[in-house]
């Protein structure tokens, strides 16, 4: 892939994610959101990339992957007003089948796209797929990981209340029961265990399964930025203050030094 290559697609999703803009200014809130967002995955990729030796055009594709990771987020929230995959649709499918329809990826080889396509269809999974190609599942790797470390950036803006608006999309419509928790939450994270989504029924579920993204990340380099930013203990000073969950928090913690210092 060439540079102006990657110069034409940035301008493709500028393009792109500009035409959604104008309607409400809620909608408006969330498109930017999303765009920012994807902005900043792609500076961690990067980082990430870089800290294993990546090719230069190993992390032209990565940075690319990243930049079209979200593309399904914009139509699926003008469409349906959530970024709730199981209220609407799965958005990774969905910013497949757009960068299809609008050929956004015309100009790559036949390589180069199946590399993006499927890191972008991987990058929400609950769990990596089981496939041969190793540098495939290393971009895989690394769109998931740049991903998570953004994403509880977002979300602690909107837990300590810097951002107040469109939390019931970024909540994913979650209520908030105060004290209420899930027993089966804490035992996956008790067990070093990534929590399922169909264990959630409140926000503090969603909060823990957060947390529970440190026992999926994938390089050390991840495991460093997250104890640098201090993220999980940033989201348990918006729990509930209960022992089984101060607990669970602990083993999560211990666990990220343990992978930032091997």
């Amino acid at each position: 892939m060439k540079n102006k290559q990657v110069l034409e697609l940035k301008s493709r999703f500028f393009e792109y994610v500009s035409g959604f803009y104008g309607n409400t200014p809620e909608q408006n809130r969330m498109f930017n959101l999303k765009e920012v967002h994807t902005l900043r995955v792609c500076a961690n990729i990067l980082r990430l990339g870089r800290s294993l030796n990546l090719t230069q055009d190993e992390l032209k594709i990565v940075e690319i992957s990243a930049l079209f990771h979200d593309i399904g987020r914009f139509k699926q929230y003008r469409d349906y007003a959530t970024f709730n995959d199981k209220k609407s649709v799965n958005h990774a499918k969905l910013g497949i089948r757009e960068l299809s329809v609008h050929k956004i990826l015309k100009d790559l080889s036949t390589e180069e796209k199946r590399y993006i396509v499927t890191a972008i269809a991987w990058h929400n999974a609950y769990q990596l797929p089981d496939i041969q190609n190793k540098k495939q599942l290393l971009f895989i790797k690394l769109l998931r990981d740049a991903d998570k470390l953004d994403i509880w950036k977002v979300v602690i803006d909107y837990y300590s209340k810097k951002i107040k608006q469109g939390t019931d999309a970024i909540f994913l419509n979650f209520p908030d029961k105060g004290q209420a928790y899930s027993e089966k939450i804490i035992n996956a994270l008790n067990n070093g265990q990534l929590v399922q989504t169909c264990h959630l029924s409140c926000l503090t579920d969603l909060k823990l399964l957060q947390i529970s993204w440190v026992y999926d990340l994938n390089f050390n380099e991840s495991y460093k930025l997250l104890r640098q930013s201090r993220f999980i203990e940033k989201i348990e000073q918006t729990l509930p203050p209960e022992k089984q969950i101060k607990d669970a928090v602990k083993i999560a913690l211990t666990h990220i030094e343990k992978m930032a210092a091997s």
